[in-house]
């Protein structure tokens, strides 16, 4: 019987040997839990708490602020941003892919999209 070396994998079904880094494949798993941060601010917002659901939401980092901007259903972005600032909520959409920017801006206020929406060309141009 032959020594296999620390790397080494046997598979006793088959015989077959595989070494190095493909001795062990990989494991792909996804975390199915609900993001906390968007779930703190969606049940501030349900819960009518709307200064609880934007001091949260300013707490967060931008990319963690693009993520729940994206994630939240049109309404809730609404409800959400009608009294964030401008710059802040411009900042958090450049994080997002353009498709999902286009859906977010789309949910703003009028007056809260047109003034991101210039906040966004002129870092644009930059």
């Amino acid at each position: 019987m032959t020594e296999l070396a620390m790397d080494t994998v046997q598979d006793f079904h088959t015989g077959a040997e595989f070494r190095g880094e493909s001795a062990v494949p990989g494991v792909h798993w996804a975390d199915m839990r609900p993001d906390p941060a968007v779930a703190g601010i969606q049940g501030a917002l349900e819960a009518g708490q709307l200064a609880a659901a934007r001091m949260r939401f300013l707490n967060l980092t931008e990319r963690a602020q693009a993520e729940v901007l994206g994630a939240l259903d049109p309404h809730s972005v609404a409800r959400l941003a009608d009294r964030l600032p401008s710059h802040g909520l411009a900042r958090a959409c450049e994080q997002l892919p353009a498709g999902v920017r286009r859906e977010v801006l789309d949910a703003l206020p009028a007056g809260k999209r047109h003034g991101v929406g210039v906040i966004l060309d002129h870092r644009a141009r930059l």
